[in-house]
């Protein structure tokens, strides 16, 4: 099934974080003994600067990453390593913890996919520097998208875990959408954006359904077809966009879009369109010049 990664916007969302995170520490891993009401959190997650990222699939919560922005009450990370001599003074940083992810669903798609979003969100609030202690089997993965590991592995007495410390310079990322997101100057968007993996043979779009999405292809392939049909009309990959229409329409999907591998995707939800529209008109303008152009280069393809 399609896993969504997404910032956590509502209360039960919250609550689910929360639980998941006991879920994980307590009754999968075994860190603490289980707790009355089977939620964890500290003072952090009390704070404004603090929002979570959550993994959905099939409507549950399956994994989480809380990030935080650095202020005066400072931020997680402060309590048992010090990232800040690694920083410059007028560092603008925020800090990722409390990764979890339940047993089904861990692996290496969704823990890049979870610190990836962490890192659009910084964007969009200025951050320089992205720290965060993470688990020692994806520091691989995570450098080949810029993060640097600054230091061994080190053991975090409170959770009774070891981690790697690293650091995400801002303007190093190594990542597709961060390049497309600049080169269409869709920054102002970037908070509005869900990540969503699928398996090979699932359907991103069904013909006749109403669009409430546009979506840019990440990694993989997608190939069209009419419902019912075996035909493909057309296959596209990395870096092409489909369903912007929707953005502006209530028109009904015109064929199935399926995966032809695994995918990884970003997409936009009609609902944060609009209101970027209302609320941002000078940035919304982009998108719009932007879905214009490519209508246009569509109408003059030969054939």
């Amino acid at each position: 099934m399609p896993v969504k990664i997404t910032m956590a916007r509502t209360p039960a969302e919250t609550d689910a974080v929360l639980k998941l995170r006991h879920q994980v520490f307590s009754e999968e891993e075994g860190l603490f003994d289980p707790l009355p009401d089977k939620r964890v959190l500290d003072r952090f997650d009390a704070f404004s600067t603090t929002r979570n990222l959550i993994a959905v699939s099939e409507g549950e919560v399956v994994g989480s990453l809380r990030v935080t922005m650095d202020s005066d009450a400072g931020i997680p990370a402060d309590e048992y390593y010090d990232f800040r001599r690694f920083l410059p003074e007028d560092a603008a940083v925020m800090n990722c913890s409390l990764y979890c992810v339940t047993t089904p669903f861990r692996g290496a798609r969704i823990a890049l996919g979870l610190m990836l979003m962490a890192a659009y969100y910084a964007m969009t609030r200025n951050v320089t520097h992205v720290v965060a202690p993470i688990n020692p089997a994806i520091a691989k993965l995570l450098k080949r998208v810029g993060f640097k590991m600054l230091d061994e592995e080190q053991f975090d007495e409170h959770m009774g875990v070891t981690f790697i410390p690293v650091m995400l310079v801002q303007k190093d990322i190594n990542d597709f959408f961060s390049s497309f997101a600049e080169n269409n100057r869709l920054y102002n968007f970037m908070d509005s954006y869900e990540c969503i993996f699928y398996n090979k043979g699932e359907y991103v779009v069904r013909e006749g359904d109403i669009g409430d999405s546009a979506f840019v292809l990440i990694d993989g392939e997608v190939e069209v077809r009419r419902k019912g049909s075996d035909e493909v009309l057309a296959v596209m990959g990395q870096g092409e966009v489909f369903g912007e229409l929707a953005l502006l329409t209530d028109d009904v999907r015109s064929a199935d879009v399926i995966a032809r591998s695994e995918l990884r995707i970003m997409s936009l939800p009609k609902e944060a369109f609009l209101d970027h529209l209302m609320n941002n008109p000078d940035h919304a303008m982009w998108m719009l010049k932007s879905i214009g152009q490519r209508m246009k280069s569509m109408l003059n393809r030969p054939g």
